[in-house]
């Protein structure tokens, strides 16, 4: 099976969301792409890893046993000679994530492989990988990730993961 489609809320699989993003970035880290893209209206610098009792110091022994977040991921990603395409609104909640994710791709001596742009009609929510394609409903935002009801589909059919990264090309 390639495909799985979650269905969540508060209530309903309230962590279907952060392990399917999980799942995907991890198999990133281990598996590394040549391009990712992550489109989302709104943004914010989310748990991906909960790390406190070490079960992802596989992926990077620096982290140490704590939460683990969205910003350190994809820098970590751009780290394994990834090139990022990030896309979000121009809306005031996206500037901290925007900022944040520059000043750490900065730090990290990877910001020329990371290409943030806006697009005030961006609607389209999704992170796609060479292997991977995670879309839906979900904003990668607290709300998103863990209270809204929310729709996603998880596929690693080639074809669809394919399809997918043309269309999120386009969109820059």
């Amino acid at each position: 099976m390639t495909d799985r489609i979650i269905f969540k809320s508060a209530n309903s699989a309230p962590h279907a969301a952060r392990d399917a993003l999980a799942m995907v970035l991890a198999h990133e880290l281990v598996v590394p792409s040549e391009v990712v893209y992550l489109l989302a209206p709104w943004a914010s610098n989310i748990v991906v890893f909960d790390n406190r009792i070490g079960q992802f110091d596989g992926l990077n022994a620096g982290w140490g046993r704590r939460e683990i977040r969205l910003i350190e991921v994809l820098v970590a990603i751009a780290q394994n000679n990834t090139r990022l395409f990030v896309r979000v609104r121009p809306d005031p909640h996206n500037q901290p994530f925007r900022t944040r994710l520059a000043d750490a791709l900065r730090e990290g001596g990877v910001s020329d492989l990371c290409r943030i742009t806006q697009s005030a009609l961006l609607h389209t929510k999704g992170l796609v990988t060479a292997h991977a394609l995670l879309s839906g409903s979900m904003n990668f935002t607290g709300n998103g990730i863990a209270i809204n009801d929310e729709s996603l589909l998880v596929t690693f059919d080639s074809a669809k993961v394919a399809a997918a990264r043309i269309e999120f090309a386009n969109e820059d």
